[in-house]
């Protein structure tokens, strides 16, 4: 039950600002729905592991709460590293956004 409280937080808390901001900004640039797509993916299936953190690292939650509402975190900070599936997604987004501009 504390599992699935936790998980519900840091969902709306901590993924889905990261995962609103990361497809707004994609978005404004004309990415493919493509990698908008695997962004979202990526997002939703990183939220066991994340959640797992926040059980491991309450500290965490809060921290990374505050540095994702006040902008100091980028959201490939938080998501790449999660997963293979959030690292080829974030790798590809954040490749499309540098040749951009973004």
């Amino acid at each position: 039950m504390l599992q699935e409280l936790l998980s519900a937080v840091v969902s709306v808390l901590i993924v889905d600002p990261l995962q609103a901001e990361m497809s707004e900004r994609l978005a404004q640039v004309r990415a493919p729905q493509a990698i908008i797509a695997d962004v979202r993916a990526c997002a939703q299936s990183s939220l066991p592991t994340l959640a797992d953190r926040a059980m491991a690292e309450p500290l965490w939650v809060v921290t990374t709460t505050l540095d994702v509402w006040t902008g100091r975190t980028a959201p490939e900070g938080v998501l790449g590293g999660t997963s293979a599936q959030c690292d080829a997604a974030v790798k590809a987004a954040r490749v499309y956004l540098e040749s951009r501009g973004a």
